[in-house]
């Protein structure tokens, strides 16, 4: 019971900081745990998607603050510091109008599905499309990880 919870707990917090813009990954918790024959597999797959889910979600909040704060009149000085067009928010919110659901459903691949989810919140995107579309996406990310472990797994004998 107590070795369940470390394990699920160590992988949620893999799963959440994976998700986010902090540098590290989960897929390695993730099949470590796998490879160890952790008994709960159903388990460890829905902590994963929902902790990645959570991080990814996490970072769109942080890019609603970045909108509304570009609105205000420190925000229009920080985008005149880094050289930013004014009407950067305004742009990225009308590409992110047209095109940001096909964005979000590549949220799940690694290095550029961070950046994905936080653009998403600089565009406005409504939360509850950027859930959805983050959610299948970081799923099938987890079930494509853990079909693939299991096969090299049972290849290897493990």
């Amino acid at each position: 019971m107590l070795a369940d919870l470390a394990t699920l707990t160590t992988m949620a917090f893999a799963a959440f900081s994976a998700a986010t813009l902090l540098p590290g990954g989960s897929e390695l918790v993730f099949v470590g745990f796998l490879a160890a024959g952790y008994q709960h597999p159903l388990a460890l797959f829905l902590v994963a998607t929902s902790a990645n889910i959570a991080g990814g979600l996490t970072n769109w909040w942080i890019g609603t603050l970045i909108a509304r704060g570009a609105d205000s009149q420190a925000g229009h000085a920080w985008l005149e510091r880094f050289k930013l067009p004014p009407d950067m928010i305004d742009r990225v919110e009308r590409l992110f109008g047209r095109f940001g659901w096909a964005a979000l459903l590549l949220c799940w691949v690694p290095v550029i599905g961070d950046p994905i989810t936080l653009v998403a919140g600089m565009a406005r995107y409504p939360l509850l499309p950027t859930a959805v579309l983050t959610g299948i996406a970081r799923m099938l990310r987890y079930a494509l990880i853990w079909l693939t472990a299991a096969g090299l797994l049972g290849a290897l004998g493990g």
